[in-house]
């Protein structure tokens, strides 16, 4: 069974990785902030006042996948 990614502590400071805020501490609206997991994975954060404190959870081949399509309808 696969380990449940919601049960890992987050291993270090979340980093923001896009928009308008350069101070890296996502007080403003960057998009989103990332962070990696205990024993592997990433949280993924919305900073915007609506979605502020969601996360999302995910492998990191689940986000690599994710990330690598994406990135291929956009080129």
């Amino acid at each position: 069974m696969p380990r449940n990614l919601y049960d890992s502590p987050v291993a270090g400071e979340f980093a923001a990785l896009c928009g308008g805020g350069t101070d890296n501490d996502g007080s403003m609206e960057d998009c989103l902030t990332l962070a990696e997991l205990a024993g592997g994975g990433f949280a993924v954060r919305d900073t915007k006042t609506a979605g502020e404190g969601r996360e999302l959870r995910f492998s990191e081949a689940e986000l690599t996948s994710f990330a690598t399509g994406w990135l291929a309808t956009r080129a």
